[in-house]
């Protein structure tokens, strides 16, 4: 599995289609961390006004997306037509991928021709509301969270997080082998071993860019693969020996430290729920 992929795999998208026709003049009051809004304008102009900074005019078929649902406004003209939707990200991870993302992207679509094509095929699978569709609509979703990422990456327009560090030469090796053998008994030496670097030499340029020491990243790297496992069913002692802990216990103590519950308590909502 290649960098990017390792790391989306630990994240689960859902879309929810708010509106698909000829005019669209509502404003947001924002997701909040873990709710986004994607506007997709096949036709202009429309006017995004935010709370700061200078209107947005959008002629040419364009996707808007607020990985945070930032406030913004449409003004949208007689003759325009578009498409909103929600996206909504993994609200139990202690790192949510809408904060690695700027807070506006704008992607006009002659640059991506795929993106496109998935884009249509999401809101004409909302539009059918057919048997399945529910299914279909989050791996469509799956498919262009991606292509939205790898466009921001191949386009240099992360410049920090994690998503910047897998564009690094120097760190994209680390955060391989950390996504891929989280298990291994990583050290700040084997760490910087790996980027080929002085430790601490290693640990600035680290910390500069994904925004965290590299024993954190790896910690909450793990937590977030233990989340995976435990909602999979695994047990505590299977998710604590897959996740690189010495024992249940030291898995349960950084884990109640980094989600503020212990993993069974952090399990009872979802299991409640489901039961509901």
């Amino acid at each position: 599995m290649d960098k990017l992929s390792t790391l989306l795999a630990r994240y689960t998208f859902n879309a929810r289609v708010f509106y698909n026709g000829g005019l669209c003049n509502t404003h947001s009051n924002g997701g909040g961390r873990l709710a986004g809004q994607l506007h997709l304008i096949r036709k202009g102009p429309v006017i995004f006004r935010h709370d700061d900074g200078e209107p947005l005019r959008v002629d040419e078929p364009t996707m808007m997306f607020y990985p945070r649902g930032m406030n913004h406004r449409l003004e949208a003209g007689a003759d325009a037509c578009l498409s909103c939707a929600m996206i909504a990200f993994d609200k139990d991870l202690p790192d949510p991928l809408a904060n690695m993302l700027p807070d506006c992207m704008r992607i006009p679509l002659k640059e991506m021709s795929l993106l496109r094509l998935t884009l249509d095929l999401l809101f004409e699978e909302a539009d059918r509301a057919a048997p399945g569709h529910e299914a279909i609509l989050k791996r469509l979703c799956d498919v262009l969270m991606t292509q939205v990422i790898r466009h921001q990456l191949d386009t240099g327009r992360i410049c920090a997080g994690i998503l910047a560090g897998l564009a690094d030469p120097q760190l994209a090796p680390v955060l391989a082998a950390i996504h891929a053998r989280a298990h291994e008994p990583w050290q700040l030496q084997s760490l910087a071993g790996l980027a080929c670097m002085s430790r601490a030499s290693f640990s600035e340029h680290f910390r500069n860019l994904i925004g965290l020491p590299p024993i954190e990243y790896l910690t909450r790297w793990r937590i977030a693969l233990a989340c995976k496992l435990l909602r999979k069913g695994q047990s505590v002692k299977a998710a604590s020996a897959r996740t690189g802990y010495t024992s249940p216990s030291a898995f349960t103590r950084a884990f109640k430290e980094h989600m503020g519950r212990s993993p069974s308590q952090w399990l009872m909502p979802e299991k409640k729920g489901e039961k509901e």
